[in-house]
């Protein structure tokens, strides 16, 4: 059984954020005083953290979905950022159909999660 860890808390609340509508996620920024970059920033450092916690102090394997679900949605957040960095400003993070994409998938990944025996880790 995998320990829980304040990291396994962080990535999933980072999985959350990346899922939320763009308003919440603007305000998420606002009270916490981050930029907006650091949803996507978050969520690679936690991915990281955490996928080293449970396979090399663990010894366990990191769960398929989880890699690639967590992969892919940094992956479409490297495509916003690539395809136009004004996509990072408060205004398309509420307008842009990109961010859709990659909340979209966010909140495919917590469907996944809820159904597997990582859902202990939500806290929802």
């Amino acid at each position: 059984m995998i320990e829980k860890t304040p990291n396994m808390k962080s990535l999933m609340l980072s999985i959350r954020v990346a899922s939320w509508s763009g308003e919440r996620q603007l305000n998420w920024i606002r009270r916490t005083g981050c930029a907006e970059d650091e949803i996507v920033l978050q969520l690679e450092d936690c991915y990281i953290a955490v996928k080293s916690h449970v396979t090399y102090d663990e010894e366990e394997e990191f769960p398929d979905f989880l890699d690639e679900g967590i992969r892919e949605v940094l992956d479409l957040f490297t495509r916003l950022i690539d395809v136009d960095p004004e996509l990072w400003s408060p205004e398309s993070m509420v307008s842009a159909r990109q961010w859709d994409v990659v909340r979209d998938r966010a909140r495919r990944l917590l469907v996944e999660i809820r159904g597997s025996s990582w859902s202990s880790f939500l806290d929802e």
